[in-house]
């Protein structure tokens, strides 16, 4: 912890403590202090290089959900010497208490997933890459994920119409692909991914998973078995049949008395030219970007949580057919 306060023993401690502090002891100004002032943050929905955007739309959530509670799943560490990344899992709990970014307040209470990685230094995130599963908010406010989408695409096209080669780039580490922890298990995984995103080849779930595997998904669906996460996942290859996909940042943490945990920053971008879960094809240029966590048992993935913003993929298909 070089440079970091006193206050912080360890850099999971780090991530916990700023979140807490800023968002349920609404220390909102402190976020100047923990965040650079022109620290990129990214997301499907843009990027940000100003602090002030960061504290503006903290702010923004805290009116919609003023009840929320973050509870960290998860922070999966990987070392950079003077800094480290960060892939922080949070589990969110709320009420739509406030008029804003869903709609009218609905009063209905709502659980939200994210993950975060951020890259640390000098007592400050640096640089931020921010997935929420707002399809899964949507559907918990009874709203229509399609439309929701639809409408930030149309409202305002400009950070959609970048290009797949663009997407990459903007979840991609400033010093490329890099596996953070043992080399064999990260290339493992990418491994894997690799098969199913880029081969379509579905067939290697079955000695890559285990048969108890919990896979939690895009919109909040949660499903057990390879046979119904296959399923899910050829839903999203199907609409984008010449995707290709690209690791951009992978952390392998084992530590003893916990399962082996690891953290999969990807993005997959290609044509929209097949039916699939996105509906009918436009032929315009779509791209995804994910973060994955697992954890393996007995070197097979029991446990998969993978991020995907799909309101930024109907914002894609609207922008681009305006």
């Amino acid at each position: 912890m070089k440079n970091f306060s006193s206050e912080f023993k360890t850099p999971e401690q780090y991530i916990l403590d700023i979140t807490y502090k800023i968002w349920e002891e609404r220390g909102i100004g402190r976020i100047h202090d923990w965040y650079a002032a022109d620290g990129p943050v990214r997301s499907p929905h843009g990027v940000t290089n100003s602090v002030e955007d960061v504290v503006k739309h903290t702010l923004e959530t805290m009116h919609e959900f003023p009840d929320r509670e973050l509870f960290g799943e998860d922070v999966i560490i990987g070392d950079k010497g003077d800094s480290f990344l960060s892939s922080h899992r949070v589990r969110s709990t709320a009420t739509h208490l406030g008029n804003g970014a869903f709609g009218k307040a609905s009063g209905r209470p709502i659980t939200a997933l994210a993950i975060a990685d951020c890259l640390c230094k000098d007592n400050q995130i640096v640089e931020e890459w921010l997935l929420r599963d707002t399809a899964g908010v949507v559907r918990q406010l009874g709203g229509d994920i399609e439309a929701h989408g639809r409408a930030m695409g149309a409202k305002n096209p400009e950070p959609y119409m970048v290009g797949n080669a663009e997407m990459h780039t903007r979840w991609s580490a400033p010093n490329g692909f890099v596996i953070d922890g043992d080399k064999r298990l990260g290339e493992k995984i990418v491994a894997v991914y690799d098969s199913i995103w880029n081969g379509k080849d579905l067939s290697v779930m079955d000695d890559a998973y285990d048969r108890a595997l919990r896979f939690e998904g895009p919109a909040g669906l949660i499903h057990h078995g390879r046979t119904h996460a296959g399923d899910h996942l050829t839903g999203i290859l199907s609409s984008i049949p010449d995707g290709r996909l690209e690791p951009q940042h992978v952390i392998v943490k084992q530590v003893s008395d916990r399962p082996v945990r690891v953290a999969l920053r990807w993005s997959y971008g290609g044509t929209f030219s097949g039916h699939g879960k996105y509906g009918e094809p436009t032929g315009c240029p779509l791209a995804i970007l994910g973060i994955s966590h697992f954890e393996l048992r007995d070197g097979k993935i029991l446990n998969e949580c993978m991020v995907i913003d799909e309101t930024a993929v109907y914002a894609q298909i609207a922008a681009y057919n305006q």
